[in-house]
Order: C-alpha cells, then sequence, then structure tokens
C-alpha cells in the first residue's frame, strides 16, 4: 500500500465529543473516515487497508477513543458480496445467532438483511441481542440502495446513557443492579409484519427438517431454547414465550467504564408504539410486544422506563447513508435503531465475535442476585 492509499479523518453533522459520554478522552463519536485526498480504492486496496489497519491494532485504538464506532465512507461496496468480503477484513470470527425476533435474509458468506420489518415503522435503540446470554461483540451494517428519504441508522452511546441515568436516576440504576431485567418473547406459528416478527420455526427451528413429526420438532426447538433460556412456555395456540433474565448495568472490559447493555428502551419503545403495555401484551400488528420487567417479575416504573428512552433518543447520531459506507460497531458500548423511510433501502448487517472477553458483571456480592449474572435461574 502506498503512503497516498489511507484513510483519512472526516467529520458530518451531529457528531458527539467522547467527553460527553463519559470518557477520557476528547474525540468525535463516531470515528468517520473515508480514502484520502485523491485515492478512489478498488475493492481489493479497501480489503488491503482494512486489513492491515484491523491486524496492526490502529483502528481499534482509535475506535476505542471514538466510543466504540467507526464510519468508513467512500468504498467500491456495491452487492452483497463485496461487503462480505470487506466486512471479514476487520478479522472477527462470525457470529451464530441463536434465537431470532427480527426477519433476515442470507444474501452472503456472514451477511444478511439487516431487518425486514416494515419501512413505515421505527427500531428503538437497543443493543444486538442485549436480552440474550448469548450476544455478538462486534456489529457491521453497509448500504447498498440509499432510500429516497429517511432511513438513517441513529448510533448511540451506552456508555453515556449508562452515565446519564447514574446521575439522572441513581436509585434505577441500583435497582437494576439487584434485580437485573426481564425480557418475554413470544413467538407465534407463522412470520408477521413486524419489526419482531419471525416465526417460532424462524428463531429456533434451525435442526427443523421437512420430515419431523410435532413432537420431535418441540425437542428440537426446545434444545435449541435451551442453549441461552431454560425459561420457556408452549400456549395452545401453537405459539412459544421465552424468557431472559439479564443484567443490563455491566462493566465495558476495554474502557473500564459502566455500560448499559439491553433491550429495555426498544422494548419499551416498541409496547408503547404498537398499543401493548396491558396483559396480553398484543399490539396493533398483531404481535406480542410485552414489555421489559426487573428480573424479579416486578414492572418497571413507567417514569424510568420513559427516561431512558428519551436520553436514548437525545443521544443519538444521525448515519445518514451514502451506498458504499460501511458501519463498525462495538456492540457492548454502542446501541442502534434505525428510522423509518421511504423509497428503496438496503443496509445489510453482520454479526460478529471477538476473541477475547469484552464485557464483564458486577460480582454477585456487591451489586448483582444469584441467577442474574448468567442469565438464567
Amino acid at each position: 500500500m502506498s503512503e497516498r492509499q489511507h484513510f483519512e479523518a472526516f467529520t458530518f453533522e451531529g457528531q458527539q465529543n467522547t467527553t460527553s459520554l463519559g470518557l477520557d478522552t476528547n474525540e468525535l463519536f463516531p470515528l468517520a473516515l473515508k480514502p484520502a485526498g485523491a485515492w478512489v480504492p478498488t475493492l481489493k486496496e479497501s480489503i488491503q487497508t482494512i486489513k492491515q489497519l484491523s491486524e496492526s491494532g490502529e483502528l481499534f485504538d482509535q475506535i476505542k477513543k471514538h466510543g466504540g464506532a467507526v464510519l468508513i465512507r467512500g468504498l467500491p461496496i456495491t452487492t452483497a458480496q463485496d461487503y462480505s468480503e470487506v466486512a471479514h477484513a476487520f478479522g472477527f470470527p462470525a457470529h451464530e445467532e441463536v434465537g431470532r425476533p427480527p426477519i433476515r435474509t442470507v444474501l452472503a458468506k456472514n451477511v444478511k438483511t439487516a431487518n425486514e420489518g416494515p419501512p413505515e415503522l421505527p427500531i428503538w435503540p437497543h443493543n444486538e441481542y442485549g436480552w440474550s446470554t448469548i450476544n455478538p461483540s462486534w456489529l457491521t451494517f453497509s448500504c447498498l440502495d440509499v432510500p429516497d428519504s429517511g432511513g438513517e441508522t441513529p448510533i448511540i452511546s451506552s456508555l453515556g446513557i449508562a452515565r446519564a441515568l447514574k446521575e439522572q436516576a441513581p436509585e434505577f440504576i441500583e435497582k437494576l443492579l439487584q434485580k437485573g431485567v426481564r425480557y418475554v418473547y413470544r413467538y407465534g406459528l407463522e412470520d408477521v409484519r413486524s419489526n419482531t416478527g419471525t416465526s417460532v420455526i424462524g428463531a429456533y427451528g434451525q435442526h427443523v427438517q421437512s420430515g419431523d413429526d410435532q413432537e420431535t420438532i418441540r425437542r428440537k426447538i426446545e434444545e435449541e431454547v435451551r442453549r441461552h433460556s431454560n425459561l420457556f412456555e408452549w400456549h395452545e395456540d401453537g405459539s412459544l414465550s421465552v424468557t431472559h433474565i439479564v443484567p443490563i448495568i455491566r462493566k465495558h472490559v476495554d474502557t473500564g467504564l459502566t455500560t448499559w447493555f439491553g433491550n429495555v428502551t426498544s422494548a419499551w419503545g416498541r409496547s408503547t408504539h404498537h398499543g401493548a403495555t396491558e396483559p396480553p401484551y398484543r399490539g396493533d400488528d398483531d404481535s406480542y410486544h410485552p414489555p421489559p420487567e426487573y428480573g424479579d417479575g416486578t414492572p418497571i416504573e413507567k417514569e424510568y422506563l420513559d427516561l431512558a428512552l428519551s436520553l436514548a433518543e437525545s443521544f443519538q447520531v444521525l448515519v445518514k447513508w451514502q451506498v458504499g459506507d460501511i458501519v463498525l460497531l462495538d456492540n457492548y458500548a454502542v446501541m442502534h435503531s434505525r428510522s423509518p423511510w421511504t423509497g428503496k433501502r438496503t443496509v445489510l448487517a453482520a454479526l460478529w465475535d471477538d476473541s477475547r472477553v469484552r464485557i464483564s458483571d458486577y460480582p454477585k456480592n456487591e451489586s448483582q442476585p444469584n441467577g442474574v449474572v448468567d442469565g438464567r435461574q
């Protein structure tokens, strides 16, 4: 790679200073990079440059300083295969999804549609699989088609949210530390038009075959469910509810800061939007949207849910997509959401693991009851 073939930083509207998020750096969140000068990289050059920056550790040092996210603009990514090749250059092993509320379609190696929920519906701020004990360490997104309007991907600092809640509602933080959070997902027999619309088979039927009888199907589904929860219930209509009890106030290992890692804000946003805040929590989209609860099953106070969602939305930085963009997010430090749009929007996602342990929990004898730290009872 010649000296002139490198990325340089640029700025865009809405970036935030990392000091406001609780970091000891004075940088912009997120980091934004583009090809320097007149360099117009080929796909091969893009891959080589990202691979070198990743293997040297330079890229990840910068991502850490900038709050856990980078937008790389100006790459010649036009297909799912292009995106797959570029994303693999970061060097992460692919993450295996266990349980899958949104509908996704596989398009290339470890590349799927981000979420096939209807475009008129937003997706509220969340960490990917923050409701589960099995979650990816990193996320990448890339844009192939820019919509006529809307369709931005807001990103939100989980570190900043944790800091703000500590200041504004310390008693809420303490309750969450002591109790954790309880999420319930209910999967029907068929996919529905919803942002959490996958079916039982779509979520847990990876090993189900066309000739399996009902008893075999249930056994295979339950084996998959037990990989991350022992709390589940079959209903008379054939739907399945799965309960997860997990911590949300956690330690971000790379920075040493407290992070808000979970799906409380997205669950509450869906519940209120779809009018599903009361039992049986079935919304106007015919899907189930029970609000999150404390880990002991008691309701989380509405004022705290409203505060958390309001803070998350106020911390948003909008990624206004251009074709060829790729975004890398530290899933343990950054939440993401999605704005409604009109026109054709194609944003693809890939989920990644890391060889390092990058998130941890507060000791049980200090702040966590038995049965919450590992996400099970």
